[in-house]
C-alpha cells in the first residue's frame, strides 16, 4: 500500500514543498503511516512490513536533508523492526506501530511546547527580534511570548525564491504580534537594529553546523559582526542521525523557472542550493527541549539516539540521490 492514499499525498505535497516546517513534514509523516497500518489489509506480518517498507521508500525517494521527518520515521520503522524480531503476531505489530505513532505525538507536542518556553525567557520586553524565513517553532516562541505578556515586534525578510518569510508576516499579524518585512539583501541593516536573532533549522548536524533556509549563514555572519545574539530554534529531532555517517546533505537546487522567466536569455543558468550551513561559532546556542544547548553539544545528543537498521542502510544511496 505505498499507494496508499495518506501516503501518496504526504509524498507529493513533500515533493512540492507544501508543507509548512520540517517539525509539520514529520507529523504528517507518521499520521500517513498510523493510517497506512489501519486501514492494511495484509493477512500476515510479513505483507504488512512489505507495505511499510515501499511506503517509506517512497518517502525518501522525495525526501530532502529533513531531520524531522527522517528521524520520526527512525522511530517507526523501530518498532515494526523490534515487534518483528519479537515474534509478534500481525494484530500486535499493528497495535505496537499505533503505540509507537501515538507516542511521537506526544513528544512532539511536549518537545515544541517547552522549547517555546525556553525561547520566550529570551525574549524581553520592547526587543525587536529579526526572524529569517519561516518556522512554526520560532512562530511558537514568539505566541509563548506574547501569552507571557511581553511587547515585541519581529522583522523578517521575504526569504525569496519562494518568499516564506512573508508565511511569517500573516502569522504574526493573525497573532497580534507587530510585524515589519524587508528584503532580503536589508539583513546588514536590520539585524544590527535588532535585539536578537531567531531562526529555525532543519538539520543539526554532529559538528554543531546547521542547514537552515539559505540566508540563514549570511545573517549569522551580520549578526556576529554587530554582536546580536543569533539562536538556532530546534528540539532535538533536528539531530540528524546521518551525519555521524558522514553522509553528505540531499538539497533542494533553486530553480530557473523560480528566479527567470522566458524573457531572460536561454544561456544564463540559475545556480545555488535552497539552505545553506551555518557554522556552530556563529550561533550563540540552540534552543532544545533540553534547554539552551552549546552546538558542539550535538555529537553528545545524537549518541543518545537509536536508529533504525533499515532506514541506516537506505541512507548512502539516499543521499546520493539513488533511491
Amino acid at each position: 500500500m505505498a499507494d496508499h492514499p495518506a501516503v501518496k499525498n504526504v509524498v507529493e505535497r513533500i515533493d512540492k514543498d507544501e508543507i509548512g516546517g520540517a517539525a509539520d513534514t514529520a507529523i504528517e509523516v507518521i499520521e500517513a503511516l498510523d493510517q497506512l497500518v489501519t486501514d492494511s489489509s495484509a493477512e500476515d506480518t510479513a505483507a504488512l512490513v512489505a507495505e511499510i517498507d515501499a511506503a517509506v521508500l517512497s518517502l525518501m525517494k522525495v525526501m530532502p536533508s529533513l531531520a524531522p521527518p527522517i528521524n520520526a520515521l527512525h522511530q517507526f520503522v523501530g518498532a515494526m523492526e523490534r515487534a518483528e524480531a519479537a515474534g509478534a503476531s500481525l494484530g500486535e505489530m499493528k497495535e505496537a506501530l499505533h503505540t509507537a505513532a501515538g507516542t511521537f505525538y506526544k513528544w512532539a507536542e511536549k518537545a515544541l511546547r517547552r522549547v517555546a518556553q525556553i525561547g520566550a525567557e529570551k525574549i524581553k520586553d520592547g526587543d525587536t527580534v529579526f526572524m529569517y524565513s519561516m518556522s512554526s517553532t520560532v512562530w511558537r516562541i514568539f505566541k509563548q511570548a506574547k501569552a507571557d505578556g511581553k511587547s515585541f515586534s519581529v522583522i523578517v525578510t521575504e526569504s525569496r525564491p519562494a518568499n516564506e518569510g512573508l508565511w511569517t508576516v500573516t502569522e504574526m499579524a493573525e497573532a497580534g504580534i507587530p510585524v515589519s518585512v524587508g528584503i532580503d539583501a536589508g539583513i546588514g541593516e536590520l539585524i544590527p537594529a535588532s535585539d536578537l536573532v531567531m531562526i529555525g533549522a532543519d538539520v543539526i548536524a554532529s559538528n554543531g553546523y546547521a542547514l537552515c533556509k539559505m540566508g540563514s549563514y549570511a545573517s549569522a555572519l551580520v549578526a556576529k559582526a554587530h554582536g546580536v545574539p543569533f539562536y538556532i530554534a530546534a528540539d532535538t529531532l533536528k539531530f540528524d542521525t546521518s551525519t555521524l555517517l558522514g553522509l553528505p546533505y540531499r538539497q533542494y537546487k533553486v530553480h530557473r523557472e523560480e528566479v527567470l522567466d522566458d524573457s531572460y536569455p536561454a544561456e544564463a543558468k540559475v545556480v545555488g542550493n535552497l539552505f545553506d550551513e551555518t557554522p556552530p561559532e556563529l550561533i550563540t546556542a540552540i534552543i532544545t527541549e533540553k534547554g539552551l544547548l552549546h552546538p558542539a553539544a550535538a555529537y553528545t545528543v545524537l549518541q543518545e539516539m537509536q536508529p533504525s537498521e533499515k532506514l541506516t542502510a537506505m541512507l548512502p544511496a539516499w543521499s546520493r540521490g539513488e533511491l
